[in-house]
């Protein structure tokens, strides 16, 4: 446990063997804690995961704050230039917290306000939906690593050092609170919903260092989701993504840059059992932004513009995504 070298070495590796995957096109997926962990959609539910942009913070381990989330697509229904076209627009303002429960576990929840809008091309008449969208709730346990013992170690004081390593498990689920509209889902992107109407399960695992001035955060989650009772299911779900941050300190604040990837990899949505068509996909994003900490505030905005993508076999193009947020340290 005192050896930190192979976890490093194993998420470094993993997040290489991910990471270089996603750019293969494929028909149509101080000591800081999780730092900006997801930062895109659940795009086969994009609305119902709350736009979500991660599981924490740069600055602190348990907060309660607001977020709001900006983001779009365009949808093309064919592969000629006057195909039908719509385009869809998502605004997510998330109520979010991360609690300590015991010295190593922890919980974070969040629970979004969907206002989307969807104009077409065509002419046809806009689409608005807004509510309560799918809430969230994660349990995690985190393991610390201690320093290593060197020869010149002074046997006191009698608890281990702790180093600045640590990785993280979690597991939870996303409640069925949004409204699911089964007409709806005969659009191209049948991601335009509030919920999904299902529950469905989070499994994660994190690896992050937090030093004086440099840190770094990955993490990989897998989301299995069930069918709701329209016999719907959104495909399984799999994220990935890492983050490198760079502390300023000031007076009584500190402004901490951050640059990452970030990816998706799903499976094709089912109804009746069986699969539709064109329905799972990839995409990789490059991630930045800044955290701003003054007291027990924090200030936060960050982006991902995608960098390569075969969504919904090529009918769907995600754009830039940006969230803003603020917190308060508890």
């Amino acid at each position: 446990m005192q050896n930190i070298k192979t976890p490093l070495a194993i998420f470094i590796l993993s997040m290489v063997c991910f990471i270089s995957n996603a750019f293969e096109p494929k028909p149509c997926s101080h000591n800081h804690d999780m730092m900006l962990m997801k930062p895109f959609c659940d795009l086969c539910g994009c609305a119902t995961s709350s736009g979500s942009s991660g599981f924490g913070t740069l600055s602190n381990s348990n907060f309660i704050g607001l977020r709001y989330t900006n983001q779009s697509f365009d949808s093309r229904d064919g592969i000629f230039t006057n195909s039908p076209s719509s385009h869809e627009y998502l605004n997510t303002y998330q109520l979010w917290a991360q609690i300590p429960l015991t010295q190593k576990f922890y919980a974070t929840a969040s629970i979004p306000f969907q206002d989307l809008n969807r104009t077409f091309d065509s002419g046809s008449a806009d689409e608005a939906l807004n509510g309560i969208g799918d809430a969230s709730v994660v349990g995690w346990f985190k393991w610390q690593f201690y320093k290593k013992k060197t020869n010149d170690s002074i046997p006191y004081p009698v608890t281990k050092p702790l180093s600045n390593h640590s990785i993280q498990i979690g597991i939870g689920a996303k409640l069925p609170t949004g409204e699911f509209e089964e007409r709806l889902t005969d659009r191209v992107n049948p991601g335009f919903q509030v919920g999904t109407g299902s529950l469905d399960g989070i499994f994660s695992l994190g690896y992050n260092y937090g030093g004086e001035k440099i840190g770094f955060s990955s993490i990989f989650t897998y989301y299995l989701k069930s069918e709701n009772k329209n016999d719907y299911r959104y495909g399984n779900q799999f994220n990935y993504s890492g983050n490198a941050y760079y502390r300023i300190p000031f007076m009584k604040s500190a402004l901490m840059p951050f640059i990452g990837l970030s990816g998706d990899i799903y499976e094709e949505i089912e109804q009746y059992n069986e699969a539709q068509a064109d329905t799972d996909g990839r995409i990789l994003n490059g991630t930045f932004g800044a955290e701003y900490a003054v007291g027990k505030f924090i200030f936060g905005a960050n982006a991902a513009i995608p960098i390569s993508q075969n969504l919904f076999g090529g009918n769907v193009h995600a754009n830039e995504r940006l969230s803003v947020y603020m917190n308060f340290a508890l």
